[in-house]
């Protein structure tokens, strides 16, 4: 089941009463989030329903339904970003495809474990590190760009954008960091 302070966002977001930040990190979560973007979706069919009730019968069923949820709709990307969550502990909990095809590693060999130990390597900016664990810790988002590590060893440079999702008492539920590849770099 899922948490009430899930619940009352997604309530929040089918509604259109988030501010935009609040909505673009809570379409972070529907990201890797099954059960919540499972009860995002019956709650636009019951709002499309509740509408469609109140709305006189004007526009052909069909068109009205699927104006309604191009309405409610999230916007699509046009192509995932590589995206790693982790739990308030700092280990992973779920990876996309891009994230694999990114650095190689899957879901299976990084569950439970903190991605820095594995992405990172010996020219890795520690002061950019710092800065993360830092910004983390203060439960604030951050950007940084840094040397990660192929699961073959090669290095690569990576704009990491890490969002902290809090619940209604400012306490970490998961860390949401997207990547976006800059270039290959030489051994």
């Amino acid at each position: 089941m899922l948490a009430d302070v899930l619940q009352d966002r997604a309530s929040l977001y089918v509604s259109g009463a988030m501010t935009a930040p609040e909505r673009e990190n809570f379409e972070l979560v529907l990201e890797f989030h099954t059960e919540l973007r499972a009860l995002v979706a019956g709650l636009q069919d019951t709002a499309a329903v509740a509408i469609r009730a109140t709305v006189p019968a004007i526009l052909p069923p069909a068109t009205l339904k699927e104006r309604l949820f191009a309405a409610l709709a999230p916007q699509a990307k046009p192509e995932a970003e590589p995206m790693v969550v982790t739990n308030s502990a700092g280990t992973v909990q779920w990876i996309n495809p891009a994230f694999t095809a990114l650095c190689g590693y899957t879901l299976a060999e990084l569950r439970g474990r903190k991605p820095g130990a594995l992405l990172q390597g010996p020219q890795t900016d520690r002061a950019a590190v710092d800065r993360i664990r830092t910004a983390l810790h203060d439960l604030r988002p951050c950007r940084e760009e840094l040397l990660n590590y192929h699961k073959d060893g090669s290095p690569y440079r990576v704009d990491v954008r890490i969002t902290p999702i809090l619940d209604d008492e400012r306490q970490p539920l998961w860390f949401v960091a997207q990547e976006r590849k800059l270039a290959d770099v030489a051994a």
